[in-house]
C-alpha cells in the first residue's frame, strides 16, 4: 500500500472525531483536549503499525480498517454521552 494512502487512512478519521467533539460543545474543555491527544496517540500507532505492515505483503490495511471501526465506535459513544448529559441537563 502506498505511504500516501496510509497517512490519509491515519490521519482522516481522527480528524472526524475532533470535528464531531467540538461540533457537540462538551462543557468541559479537558475533554476536547484529551481527545486530540487520543486521537494523534491512535494515528500514530496505527501508521507505525501499517508502516511494518507494508513489508509483509497481503499484510497491509488490516490495521487500518479495525481503526476506522474503532473510530465509528468511539464517535458514538461521544454522541451517546453528549445525548446523556443533554438529558441530565434538561430534566434539571
Amino acid at each position: 500500500m502506498d505511504l500516501k494512502v496510509i497517512f490519509l487512512f491515519c490521519l482522516f478519521p481522527g480528524l472526524g472525531v475532533i470535528f464531531l467533539t467540538w461540533l457537540l460543545h462538551f462543557q468541559w474543555a479537558w475533554l476536547f483536549k484529551t481527545v486530540i491527544v487520543f486521537e494523534i496517540v491512535v494515528a500514530i500507532l496505527v501508521f507505525v503499525i501499517e508502516l511494518d505492515a507494508k513489508k509483509t505483503p497481503g499484510n497491509s490495511g488490516w490495521i487500518m480498517i479495525f481503526a476506522a471501526v474503532f473510530q465509528i465506535y468511539f464517535a458514538l459513544l461521544l454522541m451517546l454521552t453528549r445525548l446523556v448529559i443533554w438529558l441530565r441537563k434538561k430534566r434539571g
